[in-house]
C-alpha cells in the first residue's frame, strides 16, 4: 500500500505513525530531454520508483520536487533553482517531517545535476533533526547495470515502460555529435551552465532509438529491487 501524504488527512498521518516512521521524497529537475521526451522526465522516473518502494515496503511518500539543479542545460529549456535554494528546501522538509516523527528519509533522486546538493543534507540537518531520525540519498541510476544516458536508450526505454505517452519515438534522434572522451572528464565538463547542448548538439547524450518497453521495464524491475533493497539496508 503506498501511503501518499496527497492523500492522507492529519488523523490519518498519525495512526499510520504508529505502524511506519519512514518516508520517500522524489527529487526531480524541469529540463529538455531531446526533442522526444518530456522536460517533466526526471520526475516522473524519481516520482514512479518512489511510489513503488512506499507500496513495497509501506512507507509514506512525499510529493515529487520538481525544481533541481540544471544550469548545464541552458539556452534550452531549463528551471533551475541555486544549490543553496535547493539544500534549503529540502532541509527544512527533511526537519519537519523528522520532528513529525519520521525516524527514516530516503530521498530518490532523479537528475544527476542534483547530486551534489543532496549529499550534504544529512549533514545540514544533523543539529536540527532529533538524534533518532536519519537521512539517506539514493541516485537510482547507481542501481542498475546499464550505462546511463540522457534522453537515450535508457532513459527513452524507462519512460515507454514508465508512462509511454509521454514519449514521442518519431522525434528521437541520438546524439548529435561524437563523444569520445571519457564520462569522468564529461562529468567534469557538464557542471559548467550550458555546456550539455554544446557538447552534445541537440542535448541528447546516447541513441534513444535503440529503446524498447521491454527494455524498460526490466530495468525498471532491476531498480525497484535494488532500490527496496538498499533502502532496508539503511537500518
Amino acid at each position: 500500500m503506498t501511503l501518499s501524504i496527497y492523500d492522507l488527512t492529519d488523523g490519518d498521518f498519525r495512526a499510520r505513525l504508529e505502524q511506519t516512521q519512514c518516508a520517500v521524497i522524489p527529487v526531480g529537475s524541469l529540463e529538455q530531454h531531446g526533442q522526444h521526451l518530456p522536460v517533466s522526465t526526471d520526475c516522473v522516473i524519481a516520482e514512479h520508483i518512489s511510489k513503488e518502494a512506499a507500496r513495497r515496503l509501506e512507507y509514506f511518500v512525499l510529493p515529487v520536487v520538481p525544481y533541481g539543479v540544471s544550469f548545464e542545460h541552458a539556452p534550452m529549456f531549463n528551471v533551475s533553482v541555486r544549490d543553496s535554494t535547493l539544500s534549503n528546501v529540502l532541509c527544512d522538509m527533511c526537519v519537519s517531517i523528522a520532528h513529525l516523527g519520521i525516524k527514516k528519509i530516503v530521498i530518490i533522486n532523479g537528475h544527476h545535476g542534483n547530486m551534489g546538493v543532496l549529499q550534504y543534507v544529512a549533514q545540514n540537518t544533523f543539529e536540527k533533526i532529533p538524534p533518532d531520525s536519519a537521512i539517506h540519498v539514493i541516485n537510482y541510476w547507481c542501481l542498475m547495470n546499464e550505462k546511463f544516458d540522457h534522453a537515450g536508450e535508457a532513459e527513452t526505454s524507462i519512460l515507454l515502460a514508465v508512462k509511454p505517452t509521454l514519449v514521442k519515438m518519431d522525434r528521437a534522434e541520438a546524439t548529435g555529435k561524437t563523444l569520445m572522451k571519457s564520462r569522468e572528464v564529461y562529468r567534469s565538463m557538464t557542471c559548467r551552465p550550458g555546456s550539455f547542448p554544446e557538447l552534445t548538439g541537440n542535448g541528447v547524450w546516447g541513441d534513444p532509438m535503440l529503446a524498447s518497453a521491454d527494455k524498460g521495464k526490466e530495468l525498471m524491475r532491476e531498480i525497484n529491487d535494488n532500490v527496496s533493497k538498499t533502502i532496508l539496508e539503511f537500518d
